[in-house]
């Protein structure tokens, strides 16, 4: 019985030494977050310099006007340059200006259809984290309110300025993507982030991981489809660069550089700022976010690992390249995130069993 029940956890039966470890490195965690800073005053949300528009400010005018000059059928190259020439937005290297993808999207569709596309899309991904959780073999049947995280985190894609960060529309993507997710039948999330890849590049991590997957299961039909993903992608972005040469010069501004360095206090501040933690005190994500993963560590699955992997890798990049400005490249991984916390208690409850464990009589010397 105990197997069935607790087979998906990975710290069901370790020994004490380990089960020490583990809260040991979980209290650490939350009285570092504890620390003043982790909380929304470390993050950014507009520049002064920025151009309000239509009731936008920062980010979300540039891109908006961008869409908006696209709609009128100006090219999406020569207004990129000099919306960001006027906002005094860096034009170099060429990651300081997005693909085109999501602006066609929005000129094509208008505000309105293309926000119900994504909503439509954070749906279907709800549904399906609540389906795979549900029936995924082994996992307790209470698992599926996971899909409640997953909904309080999308909550984001029902306002209107959120429609053009570019984060916000490849998170939902990257979402539905993992619950998707099956080593044997990997098309649905290949399409998936192919999309994501579409309108963020730095979705890239996520395709390399499931493409070493696929070597590592010698799959080599779905390593192949991912290397083509990813040749498709290199000559995307040889183009995305091809043609901003074409509007920028030397003289354009260029970024500050991506080395925030503001360790796990920042990252926290940027999944509070990109999460329904918004709305809370900054102790409160300080002590979620480290449950979170703790949760994910403990499904012992392929998909858990992967989302694991997932979410330690964006946060070594957030805690190390992240400036403040940047705190919604969070929003890539925090409609997941949260879902380790349908792990959680039972996760806990193993370790304190296992540090409970009485210490093993040591047999008395032969005499």
């Amino acid at each position: 019985m105990t197997t069935a029940t607790t087979g998906w956890n990975r710290f069901a039966g370790v020994s004490r030494p380990v089960a020490a470890a583990i809260l040991g490195l979980l209290a650490a965690l939350m009285i570092w977050g504890l620390q003043p800073g982790a909380d929304r005053a470390h993050v950014a949300v507009a520049s002064p310099t920025s151009i309000p528009f239509d009731g936008l400010t920062g980010d979300h005018a540039l891109y908006a006007r961008i869409a908006q000059r696209v709609a009128t059928g100006e090219s999406y190259y020569a207004v990129a340059a000099e919306e960001h020439r006027s906002g005094n937005y860096p034009l170099r290297p060429f990651v300081a200006v997005r693909l085109p993808t999501l602006a066609h999207i929005v000129a094509a569709l208008g505000e309105q259809k293309a926000m119900l596309l994504f909503l439509v899309i954070g749906g279907a991904a709800i549904l399906a984290w609540y389906r795979r959780l549900r029936t995924e073999p082994g996992l307790p049947r209470y698992a599926a309110v996971g899909a409640l995280f997953v909904a309080a985190n999308l909550t984001q894609l029902a306002a209107r300025e959120w429609l053009y960060i570019h984060e916000a529309a490849a998170g939902v993507l990257v979402t539905l993507a993992l619950a998707l997710y099956r080593p044997a039948r990997p098309w649905w999330t290949m399409a998936i982030v192919v999309a994501a890849l579409a309108i963020r590049e730095t979705v890239l991590p996520v395709a390399m991981l499931f493409g070493l997957f696929a070597l590592i299961d010698r799959d080599w039909r779905a390593a192949a489809g991912w290397l083509a993903i990813g040749l498709c992608f290199a000559a995307g972005l040889g183009a995305h660069i091809t043609a901003l040469a074409t509007v920028t010069t030397p003289a354009d501004a260029a970024s500050q550089g991506w080395h925030g360095q503001g360790g796990w206090i920042a990252y926290l501040s940027f999944v509070q700022a990109s999460s329904l933690l918004r709305f809370f005190a900054g102790w409160v994500g300080a002590l979620l976010v480290a449950l979170a993963l703790l949760g994910w560590a403990a499904w012992r699955s392929r998909l858990g690992l992967a989302v694991l992997l997932i979410q330690l890798g964006y946060a070594a990049l957030l805690m190390l390249f992240a400036r403040p400005a940047n705190f919604y490249w969070a929003m890539l991984v925090t409609p997941t995130l949260f879902i380790g916390l349908a792990f959680t208690p039972a996760t806990l409850t193993e370790l304190m069993r296992s540090l409970r464990r009485p210490r093993p009589a040591i047999p008395a010397a032969a005499q």
